[in-house]
């Protein structure tokens, strides 16, 4: 597939950052692992199984996806297990079979599911070879062929029965075979050859053991052979590796004549020669042939035989590799193990990525694939320290950037990637972000802004954006309106100096590259700068191509992107001045695998509601169609995508990707399901998700409130921090200690601004959903777990209110601590390091008085946290009188007066409730209700009679419409609007400064609508607040579930502090974070950290507390909804 596609601006989402390994499991085996884990298939238990050979305790080890075992096989063998297993396709009866050969001559079938023995056979030894599987001469019938040391080749039938056998006589010099062999189809008329390499060369068999040809070079090889048609042609060619001398060959595989030979640095040995693997690995459609050598060198070779690199391990010995996407760029990485104790990954250029250490040496590369279905790349690495690792990057898995993932290619260990679908190639041109039209001056993003009262502030500000004087040449420059090509604005340099872009990184998918520039006046000059890890590695000056209009255009076209290039820079030199220029602009021409994700609520979807999803490619397709799967089930629906467009932000920035939607609403069978997708015929899938009743409650509701248990702060919470801050809090000048404990830390800092609102919002979450909350768990108090949690926070809210009514200022000692929080002061009060609050009193205690009338209503007359109820009254009342008498008069003050009236009966809350109602809910109505205007209103038509909520529905239902005006777009997400150019992040035009994601926006835009569905129960509106929880639960451009462990995929890191308490990755489950936002400035694409750092991004990637109150507030709202 070639497209080509023209995209207005660079990259929608940036590439995935490498991650280093982790390590999920170990397993312990006996001995040395020398052979690669095969990974697939095997049993009826979910996922894959792995086998392992514990070499000297001669054991086959079978191993389930979570490092259990499942069986193992003594075949009393009498040589150590070295030959890799191999197994077959699933037969006519649906046996899968392994097969195993070993040194003491022997050859045994098992049973795949139990391990159990099949037959035996003596063909003769195989040490460092292996059996492999490839299709039989009958239809579904399979032949094992295990080529051996001393006696030719041999195949068997799936029942043991002898087929044929080459003999080793029928080549001269014999047929003695120590390396794999390889089987594939290499002249198209559909029968398998077998391809193998003798010890002085290479020979080739049919499937009924004919001796095609044996083509000896006089060298010697120790290893096996690759099967490929690595320069696309159709024609297979061979490729293997000898030691005496040192080259890897390629041959014919027709004719077995030679193509080329390339010399190595050093002989290859029996583990590296056993695994060359060939693919693209540089993204230009042409695979690359890729092995090591036996003193650490690790070569790639372009198809004709031109060396395009070497890497040289830390230590001087054998490298074996496999290729595999581990990043989630979509471009494979080399994956070397080393005897050196480290598998090295480097990228396509040969730079190291990462290297991750075991404990002695790797003789067999990883194995590369999705061990349990989670859509994430595992990395199965078997070493001679006896261990087993399974490790992952948490980057995706796509089968098709895989393009040699274990060194016998495939669980058959055919060796041959003959028939392998590469991806489609899309080609497309984007400009990269120089600002290169001079309409801006400088933008500063994140908090910290430019000092406006600095004396360099005026001159800094008529800079532009995204440029910078090189050199130390004084010389004037600014962006001004005396001159333009074009828009508003141009770049005046008034004498000699030259102004550079900042630095653009360059992409592995980058094939060439377009510039231009247009300048006025005294004479100037263009080029482009490339620069690789040591400094410049080139120039490219753009040449002077016209004239218009009193400006001279340079430019350049069709510039190749040199080797090595990790950053490029356009520089516009101004001989004298002055210099005008416009219009400075790169343009690159992209070739990267055709992509699609196929976007999914990764929580899963509640039987009876609104099921969507979205496929996100990066190609327009003729035909797209989808299917609603069970795993390992029937196809439950399928229909034709609907074409949903390109999305482009408010200041015309695209996303880079076509849209496609589909609706499964009328899926009701309960199970585990993925959706497939199909864009002209190519396959994509999505990550697994659950359909069942009431599924999006039981998969979060409890962690969503759970979280907020973890985030307690005057307590000890195991495994994530002891008892801290226990000496909260004195004033800010340290005097004006009070008892002010407990809580919970806001966000992924530990300061605790107020906790009112959240234990007010939860309070009224509570009450909405009662008994369905109440079913989620009782505590040792006897109260239910959510509201033992409501109760935890409010009693901190409630000595929170000082004596005279108002409440104490928020707690926080600021952002630089980051360590665990039991450390930060020394638990004990009035030692001098406590945190401040601010003020001592006089703050707003409106949240404070309203969350304890809320608690004193949910208590129904009971005592809590060895607090009698009468004070969580007095507490609320104290509040409100303060609020009323400083002329505090709103929503918070109707709902507190309301709550003290239903707990008292005091007539005096319901006079002061009337006169709020009055005037909060006038005659002509609320010109915009809020979901507290309606959640009141339904409180006081209980309590006091009144008919609230039905003279609020028309303007309740008057702002649903419209919000659902702003959120036709393809995810159905709630933008800030307008409909015809929705900007979807609240994305500025001008400056930067504190912004967050979008998650609190979303999920209080879904509880307004939930609220309104209940008034009035419309399909679009419960559609529209599934949309918004789609979207946080991982139907979102980045396919990242935004509350941690809900979905298949979460963050790689989290902005917590707790990363730096020994919680691994910051991840607080049920946690959610601010959301995407935008990625800067007038660029209204998404955002989110995916780097894996320490500490990401806090605009993305802090979970806070207001975005799971909003949470559980919509789904309770969204669940009274449905039970009407």
């Amino acid at each position: 597939m070639s497209l080509l596609l023209t995209v207005a601006l660079y990259l929608a989402i940036p590439p995935v950052p490498a991650q280093e390994p982790v390590t999920c499991w170990r397993y312990q085996a006996l001995s040395n692992l020398y052979t690669p884990p095969l990974a697939a298939d095997m049993t009826p238990a979910p996922g894959q199984e792995i086998l392992i050979c514990d070499s000297e305790a001669r054991r086959l080890r079978c191993i389930d996806a979570t490092g259990a075992p499942c069986w193992e096989y003594d075949g009393k063998w009498t040589k150590r297990l070295v030959s890799a297993p191999a197994l077959s396709n699933p037969g006519a009866d649906g046996l899968r079979r392994i097969a195993i050969a070993n040194g003491d001559g022997s050859l045994t079938c098992l049973c795949a599911a139990t391990g159990t023995l099949l037959w035996r056979r003596e063909p003769g030894p195989v040490e460092w070879g292996g059996a492999l599987w490839m299709p039989g001469p009958a239809e579904k019938e399979q032949t094992v062929v295990v080529a051996t040391e001393t006696t030719g080749v041999h195949a068997f039938s799936e029942g043991g029965d002898l087929l044929w056998h080459l003999s080793e006589t029928q080549a001269s010099p014999p047929l003695l075979a120590r390396g794999r062999l390889a089987a594939g189809d290499t002249d198209g008329d559909g029968h398998f050859e077998l391809v193998g390499t003798g010890r002085y060369g290479v020979f080739c068999a049919s499937d009924t053991g004919h001796l095609l040809y044996a083509q000896n070079t006089g060298d010697e090889f120790p290893g096996g052979v690759a099967l490929a048609d690595a320069d696309g042609d159709g024609n297979a060619e061979i490729y293997a590796a000898s030691r005496y001398d040192a080259f890897l060959w390629r041959f014919d595989a027709a004719s077995g004549e030679p193509a080329w030979k390339a010399p190595l640095y050093a002989p290859v040995d029996a583990y590296s020669a056993a695994a060359i693997a060939v693919g693209d690995i540089t993204g230009d459609g042409r695979d690359e042939i890729v092995l090591g050598d036996g003193a650490g060198h690790v070569y790639a070779f372009s198809c004709t035989g031109a060396l395009l690199w070497t890497f040289q391990t830390a230590t001087e010995v054998h490298a074996a590799v496999s290729l595999g996407d581990v990043t989630g760029d979509g471009c494979a990485e080399v994956l070397a193990a080393s005897g050196d104790h480290h598998l090295y990954c480097l990228d396509g250029q040969g730079r190291l990525v990462w290297r991750h250490e075991t404990g002695l040496r790797l003789v067999s590369p990883p194995t590369l694939t999705d061990l349990d279905g989670d859509g994430q790349t595992d990395l199965l690495l078997c070493g001679s320290d006896r261990l087993l690792r399974r490790l992952t990057t948490g980057s995706r898995y796509s089968s098709t950037a895989m393009p040699w993932p274990s060194r016998g290619f495939d669980s058959c260990q055919s060796a041959s990637s003959l028939g392998f679908v590469r991806p489609g190639r899309v080609q497309r041109s984007v400009t990269l972000p120089l600002y290169g039209g001079f309409e801006q001056g400088k933008i500063r993003e994140g908090l910290e802004q430019f000092d406006s009262e600095s004396p360099f502030y005026e001159t800094l500000m008529s800079r532009p954006r995204g440029w910078r004087l090189a050199g130390t040449v004084e010389t004037s420059w600014n962006i001004t309106e005396e001159k333009k090509r074009e828009g508003r604005c141009s770049l005046l340099v008034n004498g000699a100096g030259v102004v550079v872009s900042e630095p653009v990184p360059v992409e592995a998918f980058w094939r060439t590259a377009a510039a231009s520039a247009y300048f006025s006046g005294g004479p100037g000059h263009a080029r482009l700068q490339w620069q690789g890890d040591h400094g410049l590695l080139g120039e490219t000056e753009l040449t002077r191509t016209g004239e218009e209009t009193g400006w001279t255009r340079l430019e350049n076209g069709n510039i190749p992107v040199p080797s090595g290039a990790r950053r490029l820079v356009m520089a516009l030199a101004s001989e004298s001045g002055p210099v005008y220029w416009d219009g400075a602009e790169v343009t690159v021409t992209l070739q990267e695998p055709t992509r699609c994700d196929v976007l999914v609520n990764q929580a899963g979807y509640t039987t009876g509601a609104p099921k969507r999803f979205v496929a996100q490619a990066n190609f327009e397709a003729a035909t797209a169609r989808y299917q609603v799967i069970q795993e390992d089930g029937p196809v439950l629906q399928e229909g034709t995508l609907v074409k949903a467009g390109r999305i482009q932000g408010c200041y015309g920035n695209d996303w880079g990707f076509q849209y496609y939607t589909g609706d499964f609403t009328g899926v009701e069978t309960a199970g585990a399901c993925r959706v497939r997708v199909l864009l002209d015929g190519v396959e994509f899938i999505s990550l697994p998700f659950e359909i069942a009743p009431d599924r999006l409650w039981t998969a979060t509701a409890r962690a969503a409130f759970r979280f907020f248990y973890y985030q307690r702060c005057g307590m000890e919470v195991p495994g994530y921090h002891g008892a801290c801050h226990l000496d909260d809090a004195c004033g800010p000048d340290g005097a004006g200690q009070q008892p002010l404990w407990g809580g919970w830390h806001d966000a992924g800092d530990y300061n605790k601004y107020h906790n009112a609102p959240y234990v007010f919002g939860l309070a009224c979450a509570y009450a909405e959903q009662r008994n369905a909350f109440d079913a989620l768990g009782t505590e040792p108090s006897g109260f239910a777990s959510f509201f033992d949690e409501i109760l935890w926070g409010g009693d901190h809210a409630r000595r929170m209110v000082m004596a005279d009514g108002s409440a104490f200022g928020p707690i926080t000692s600021g952002y630089g601590y980051f360590g665990p929080p039991e450390l930060e002061t020394d638990n004990l009060p009035g030692t001098g390091d406590e945190r401040p609050g601010n003020p001592v009193s006089g703050a707003d205690p409106d949240m404070h008085q309203a969350a304890l009338a809320r608690i004193a209503v949910l208590l129904g007359g009971k005592s809590a946290m060895a607090v009698e109820h009468a004070v969580w009254v007095e507490t609320a009342a104290r509040s409100l009188a303060y609020s009323l008498k400083t002329g505090r008069r709103d929503l918070l003050q109707l709902s507190t007066a309301v709550d003290l009236y239903t707990c008292t009966e005091d007539a005096s809350y319901a006079k002061i409730a009337a006169e709020l109602c009055e005037a909060l809910f006038p005659p002509q109505g609320v010109e915009s209700p809020s979901a507290l205007h309606v959640e009141l209103a339904r409180r006081c038509d209980q309590a006091l009679g009144t008919r609230l909520a039905e003279s609020l529905a028309p303007a309740v239902l008057r702002k649903a419409e419209g919000m659902l005006e702003n959120s036709r777009n393809p995810f159905g997400v709630y933008t800030f609007g307008p409909p015809e150019n929705p900007n979807y992040f609240g994305t500025p035009t001008d400056t930067g400064g504190f912004h967050l994601g979008t998650n609190s926006h979303l999920l209080e835009a879904a509880g307004f609508m939930a609220l309104a569905f209940q008034m009035e129960p419309r399909p679009e509106f419960l559609v529209f607040i599934y949309d918004q929880f789609n979207w946080v639960l991982g139907l979102n451009p980045y396919n990242v579930c935004l509350m941690e462990g809900a979905g298949s995929v979460s963050l790689p890191s989290y902005h917590h502090r707790y990363t730096f308490a020994g919680v691994k990755r910051g991840a607080v489950p049920g946690g959610v974070v601010n959301g995407i936002t935008w990625r800067a400035v007038r660029d209204d694409r998404p955002f989110l950290d995916i780097s894996g750092r320490d500490i990401p991004a806090f605009e993305s990637n802090e979970v806070w507390l207001p975005h799971n109150t909003a949470f559980l507030k919509a789904l309770a709202y969204l669940k009274t909804a449905e039970l009407k």
